[in-house]
């Protein structure tokens, strides 16, 4: 047994100094598992974190896809412009856009109806600012401004939506702008007037036109805001009326005058009225006068105690979005208050508005009541 051991010794220290005395060789590393790439670093965002008015807002968009429809009552959603919105607003939230038209007072008494029988029908209304105002007046509205994202954007408004109503009710969202036009084939070049003193001069003598004030309102509200804003006032009225004005019946009137050449200039043109000529090539063009541009309004507003309050938040959040003003704008062919969409009107009515002078509910009161007095009869002598 010794000698058995003492063999087994012998062989185990000899195989020991054969495997130190082999070559070494680097050692052949395992296969390791796969790993996931890391993903990129992603770059810090320069959006502001969610905020509880996002978390808010999420909850009435969800809330407003469960409703599904919405009613507007309006005056200019009509026909293929009526279509383009309503198209527009289900393809982006897959919610109805029911429109019913008509004018400005009879929805204000439709809406009246609605809430003394407690059976309220419309979500939305929209059009003349004034008729919204006097919604607004008959308690048929709510506000919703603070609510609707859109309206917190920053510095791409020509007119803030919320400037005529401290309520916040009634929001502009489109503007029509009054100011003088001129036939282009009789003025030119240094003779076109950048000023309202301009019109002073006698070279424009029995050359202009002027909307018979006694008619109807309207020309009563250009003077109250020019006045307001200090470009006119009482005495270059009078001076204004001394050059001779023709006063047609109309806005309709005055431009056809303008585009036939009979007169040189009309005090006082819309590029509402005037749209339909300078898209037949009459030669007419709106011009700015460095005192600024009156702008008239159109307004929407969200119904108090309607059936789909959330559906009217989600559409008015859109009607203001570049997307839905922009859409909106193509399809009337008109001047929306965001000044970052495109001027959809015939370059022949299309003026710049750096100087935006905007009419009021209070300067239509007023002028309202200068027109019952006769107020520009008695001021001229006439």
């Amino acid at each position: 047994m010794k000698r058995n051991h003492f063999l087994w010794s012998v062989i185990a220290i000899m195989l020991v100094s054969l495997v130190s005395c082999a070559p070494k060789t680097a050692p052949v590393p395992s296969q390791p598992a796969p790993v996931a790439p890391s993903p990129a670093p992603v770059p810090a965002s320069n959006a502001p974190a969610p905020t509880s008015q996002d978390a808010a807002w999420a909850k009435v968009v969800e809330a407003a896809k469960k409703e599904g429809k919405v009613t507007a009552y309006s005056y200019t959603w009509v026909g293929d412009a009526g279509l383009a919105i309503s198209r527009g607003f289900k393809d982006r939230y897959g919610i109805t856009l029911d429109i019913v038209t008509g004018r400005g007072a009879e929805f204000i008494e439709r809406l009246k109806t609605e809430k003394r029988v407690g059976q309220i029908v419309g979500d939305v209304t929209e059009g003349s600012s004034l008729h919204v105002a006097n919604m607004k007046q008959e308690g048929v509205l709510t506000s919703v401004a603070d609510q609707i994202p859109a309206l917190r954007e920053k510095g791409v408004w020509i007119v803030d939506p919320t400037a005529i109503d401290k309520e916040k009710m009634n929001l502009v969202w489109r503007v029509i702008a009054f100011t003088p036009y001129i036939n282009t084939n009789l003025v030119k070049g240094a003779d076109i007037p950048k000023s309202w003193k301009d019109l002073l001069d006698p070279r424009w003598k029995n050359a202009m036109t002027f909307t018979e004030p006694n008619v109807s309102a309207g020309p009563y509200q250009y003077m109250v805001v020019l006045m307001d804003n200090k470009a006119w006032d009482e005495e270059y009225v009078k001076a204004l009326y001394k050059q001779g004005l023709r006063t047609p019946t109309g806005l309709q009137e005055e431009t056809l005058m303008l585009a036939r050449g009979e007169i040189k200039l009309s005090v006082r043109g819309s590029d509402a009225s005037a749209g339909r000529f300078a898209l037949e090539g009459a030669p007419i063009q709106a011009i700015d006068m460095k005192e600024g541009v009156v702008l008239s309004t159109a307004s929407v507003a969200a119904v108090a105690g309607s059936p789909s309050p959330n559906a009217a938040r989600l559409l008015l959040d859109w009607i203001y979005s570049k997307e839905g003003i922009t859409i909106a704008g193509k399809a009337q062919g008109n001047k929306m208050v965001r000044k970052d969409v495109p001027d959809f009107r015939p370059s022949g009515v299309q003026t710049d508005m750096a100087k935006p002078l905007v009419e009021t509910p209070e300067h239509l009161e007023k002028a309202a009541q200068l027109f019952r007095q006769k107020w520009y009869d008695k001021l001229v002598g006439r």
